[in-house]
Formats: structure tokens, sequence, C-alpha cells
């Protein structure tokens, strides 16, 4: 669905620069005058996963979440190629509180990650929790992961 996504917006942008080229303008014309392609955020909403992006591109993790529990969520990896540098980043999570919650207390919200590519290669990104009082990460269970996989652009 993600790649789907992906490909049909790639697709209306190849067939709305083609169809500006084919009118008769020359290509320099036709890319001046084309409207801006729109940069595509893909979101995944279920773990474990499997993604492809290039550097620069990003991918958005959602998930539920209910602070109410005392539990956080972090969001570890990312790292690293053979010289130690980053295949790619992850923002720190933001929580969305649900917006109707009918009166009921402990409804889970959501929480949102965003990874951007960086440099060729393979990572894996890890959702986990962390009990309340935890100090340190011994106690963290993972949630689910997703494979990164970056790749050299065409």
């Amino acid at each position: 669905m993600m790649r789907l996504r992906r490909s049909a917006a790639l697709l209306s942008t190849a067939l709305v620069l083609g169809g500006i080229a084919a009118l008769g303008a020359a290509p320099a014309q036709a890319m001046a005058s084309a409207p801006t392609a729109k940069k595509v955020t893909l979101t995944v909403t279920e773990l474990p996963a499997q993604v492809r992006l290039i550097p620069g591109e990003a991918i958005r993790i959602t998930l539920s979440t209910n602070r109410t529990t005392g539990y956080s969520w972090h969001a570890e990896g990312g790292c690293c190629t053979a010289n130690d540098k980053k295949i790619a980043t992850i923002s720190k999570g933001v929580y969305k509180a649900p917006e109707n919650t009918g009166g009921m207390v402990g409804v889970p919200g959501t929480t949102t990650w965003t990874v951007t590519a960086k440099r060729v290669g393979t990572t894996t990104i890890s959702i986990v929790t962390r009990p309340p009082g935890a100090q340190n990460t011994m106690q963290d269970e993972t949630v689910g992961t997703l494979k990164l996989i970056v790749m050299k652009p065409e």
C-alpha cells in the first residue's frame, strides 16, 4: 500500500509533466511552467514493516499510544554505516491526544516519529516502551520494528 501511494504520486507527476511537454512546449519551458511536485511522506501505522527510501526521503511512524499508563515510548536505531555515519535520523516522538474521548478516561492518542533517510545502507528502527520510573533501558520492551533500506537514487 505504501509503495502504491508513492508510485501513484510519482506517476501523476510524470503524467502532468508529460502532458505539458506533449502540448508542444520546449522541455525547459515545460519544466518551468509545471507545478512543483509535492514532497510525498509515507506513513506506517503497523509494525513490523519494511520500507525502501532514497537519501532525503522520509517516512512517518504513527502508533496508538496511551500516556495514562505511565509508560513512555521511544524510537531507537538509524545507525550506522561501516564508517559510523548514520543511515537515518529519527525525530523525537510527538504525542497527539485524542480529539473526542466521549468523556472516557484513558483513551489512547497517537505518537508520530519522522525517520529521514541520510545515506545508503540498511538499518532497523525500533519502537520501545519504558515502564514508569525506570532509570535504565534494561526494562524496555520492543513494540515493533521498521526495517529501513536506503538505496542509491536512480
